[in-house]
């Protein structure tokens, strides 16, 4: 018996028992089903923490004080230890250090706003003019923060276009007033002086509003240090495209150890390439739990597919031992059960990558509450380990039952009913 002859009679035997056939392959087609819907979300997942990261560029630098208020739980806050202020922010940006772009300071805080009948939730930033700059964003109506309303400690906003389309439908949302409640301690009114351009995905600044640096400063009291200095709980530093940003961390860490007259650095500096690398070590460590978690419904599959190949070595004892009397031999009978196991397998494998894509993309682009989208990105990868996990599972599900039909005495099988 030949490979094709293996395969005729495999094909004969699944259309001969169609019902007990799409059973076993059942397993089989929610397993590869699972894997590529699993895997793809998992992917989806990565792709999202990559693009948000990257939207803010490359040659991004965060410095973050290296300790917590523990009253408050904010960096940098006052008696946390240490804290980076806004005049480090400013020293850094006078002492033109090489391979540094601009530098803008930021704090941040989640606030209820209100604008008559709507309100929302949203992060708000205190910053500084140079933040557009640093994080390459901009206005699609008005002007971003001022260095005047800085100096002044002006109740202006700049809301996030996401922020804008909340409170504002109309889109009338410049010269109009927003009542910010902070904490359930603080409201303010302040007037929308700019709207920021969409950046899409689900990044921070399109639903967030931008406030000067000095005005959150001035008007919550414990941000204020003792000095007379505005806290802040991180700077963000934009370098040069063609510099090394290794060497541009180097030279802010030295030039900040100096203004903060340390030795050992008081402060974390964290690139974008460091947060990428972290977040793909997380996002691949969930996909590879989902995916562990669509392997075990595979092994599953694979039991299934190994129970009912058993099975029909049992009911076909008797055409086993017709076969081996008319000269086939134990390899023969071996390459029919194995070649009926990949076959089902086989099919099930396809009809489950079928499934799963048309899965997948059904399931891109649901929202989940107002600002999540979810996305599942299928790769070739997926789909063809998906293809050879199902022939594996086809192959060592089959090798059993093939094993023991062949060992089949073909006088006592003959004899069978």
């Amino acid at each position: 018996m030949n490979i094709f002859d293996a395969i005729i009679f495999a094909f004969r035997s699944i259309i001969s028992t169609p019902l007990r056939s799409g059973l076993t392959a059942l397993g089989v087609i929610v397993g590869v089903t699972s894997v590529i819907v699993l895997v793809s979300l998992g992917q989806g997942i990565k792709k999202q923490v990559e693009d948000e990261i990257t939207a803010l560029g490359t040659n991004l630098l965060f410095i973050t004080a290296s300790s917590e208020d523990s009253s408050t739980g904010v960096q940098g806050a006052r008696n946390s230890g240490t804290s980076l202020t806004l005049s480090d922010s400013e020293k850094l940006l006078e002492r033109n250090i090489e391979g540094v772009r601009n530098i803008a300071p930021q704090i941040d805080f989640p606030a209820q706003l209100i604008a008559g009948n709507y309100n929302t939730e949203a992060n708000v930033f205190g910053t500084t003019p140079e933040y557009i700059d640093v994080t390459s964003t901009e206005t699609l109506m008005g002007d971003f923060i001022t260095q005047k309303d800085v100096d002044t400690k002006a109740l202006r906003m700049v809301l996030g276009s996401e922020i804008s389309k909340k409170l504002f439908p109309d889109g009338e949302a410049m010269g109009k007033t927003v009542r910010l409640s902070l904490f359930n301690r603080f409201d303010f009114r302040f007037l929308v002086t700019g709207v920021m351009k969409p950046k899409g995905g689900d990044g921070d600044d399109d639903f967030s509003v931008f406030i000067p640096v000095s005005t959150m400063q001035n008007r919550i009291a414990f941000l204020k240090n003792p000095t007379g200095d505005v806290n802040v709980f991180r700077i963000l530093v934009r370098s040069d495209d063609e510099i090394d940003k290794s060497f541009v961390s180097y030279l802010l860490e030295e030039n900040l150890k100096e203004i903060h007259g340390v030795i050992d650095p008081d402060f974390e500096i964290t690139s974008m390439d460091q947060l990428l690398e972290a977040a793909n070590q997380v996002t691949g460590a969930l996909t590879l739990f989902l995916g562990s978690i669509a392997g075990i419904s595979l092994l599953v599959g694979a039991i299934g597919v190994g129970n009912i190949m058993l099975v029909s070595v049992t009911e076909r004892t008797r055409e086993i031992g017709t076969l081996r009397s008319i000269g086939a031999t134990k390899f023969d009978i071996r390459l029919q059960f194995i070649t009926e196991a990949l076959a089902i397998c086989l099919l099930g494998g396809l009809l489950g990558i079928f499934i799963g894509i048309i899965i997948c993309l059904n399931l891109s682009g649901i929202t989940f509450g107002e600002e999540e989208n979810l996305s599942a990105v299928i790769t070739p990868t997926s789909v063809f380990l998906a293809f050879v996990v199902s022939l594996l599972v086809g192959l060592i599900s089959g090798a059993y039952p093939a094993y023991r039909a062949s060992e089949l005495d073909p006088i006592e099988a003959l004899r069978s009913e």
